[in-house]
């Protein structure tokens, strides 16, 4: 070797090349690292999101079987009040029914209705008239009615009615 150009230099145990590639390496080796730790806090953090989400979603379905429980509760209860409806209806259109079978000529003073059985005071112009129009249509109504008069000064009649159901057993 004494015939070169150029004077030797001295020998590297890692060459140039050799440097680049291991320095490379490590830059991959740091950023891979890097990337893990991101990669691994990301996905802790979407895995507590996942899990709030899930714990919402059962609180959730929890309420609304609450709804469905009070909705079924609100619509058996509009059944109710419609059945109610229905039976204060019926009832008022037979309380109107009976006051229309009234002759103009008799003023009911009290009226009450109690285990079958009407009680009917009142008073009325004639006696004869009382029972051939009123009387007749309480006969035909209950199983059993009974009149009592009481003569007036006025010459009408002061009476008291008791009218029972038929009781069926």
């Amino acid at each position: 070797m004494s015939e070169s150009f150029i004077q030797a230099r001295p020998k590297k145990i890692l060459g140039s090349e050799f440097q680049w590639l291991l320095s490379i390496f490590i830059l991959l080796v740091i950023l891979m690292f890097i990337a893990n730790i991101f990669l691994n806090h990301s996905i802790s953090k979407e895995t507590l999101l996942l899990q709030n989400v899930k714990t919402r979603l059962s609180d959730l379905e929890v309420k609304e079987q609450a709804i469905l429980k009070e909705i079924t509760r609100l619509q058996l209860l509009e059944k109710f009040r419609e059945q109610i409806s229905t039976r204060n209806r019926l009832k008022k259109e037979n309380v109107k029914n009976f006051f229309d079978l009234v002759p103009d000529d008799v003023v009911l003073e009290m009226a009450e209705f109690r285990k079958g059985t009407l009680r009917l005071k009142g008073m009325t112009k004639s006696k004869k008239t009382f029972l051939q129009s009123f009387q007749r249509s309480l006969d035909s109504l209950f199983a059993r009615s009974s009149t009592k008069f009481k003569k007036r000064a006025d010459g009408a009649y002061d009476f008291s009615n008791i009218s029972i159901v038929e009781v069926k057993q």
